[in-house]
């Protein structure tokens, strides 16, 4: 039966220092992509269980004012991913209403100051 551990990671120097409190255990890994398998292994160690009885749930600790900007960026690039979806189907709403008016594709594109073929592209992603 598998048992899932929580490694703490966070960057010491040259090294990564990996902190698993449920396993009493320690250790350090000298890059990121080498952080997981040192867990597992210095797990299995500690407990004297077989490592593919061991999963590790890695979370990498970043100094604050970096983890502060992350979450910030984060946030925002969220926020856009909303306000352009937003807009895409502002942006087909349109199209559709002026299409149902009559207007051609190279009308609509001169009018919005779009390509034909993006106003094509709007037109048919409803």
């Amino acid at each position: 039966m598998t048992t899932t551990y929580r490694a703490t990671v966070y960057r010491e120097g040259r090294w990564w220092a990996i902190e698993i409190p449920a396993a009493g255990a320690v250790t350090q890994a000298r890059r990121v992509g080498d952080v997981e398998w040192m867990a597992r292994e210095c797990v299995a160690l500690t407990l004297d269980v077989p490592e593919e009885d061991v999963a590790i749930d890695v979370e990498f600790v970043l100094p604050d004012d970096a983890r502060a900007d992350w979450e910030a960026s984060r946030a925002l690039a969220e926020q856009a991913r909303q306000d352009g979806a937003e807009a895409a189907r502002l942006a087909r709403n349109v199209v559709t209403r002026m299409r149902a008016d009559g207007y051609t594709y190279a009308e609509m594109a001169s009018v919005l100051g779009l390509s034909a073929q993006r106003v094509h592209q709007l037109a048919n992603a409803s």
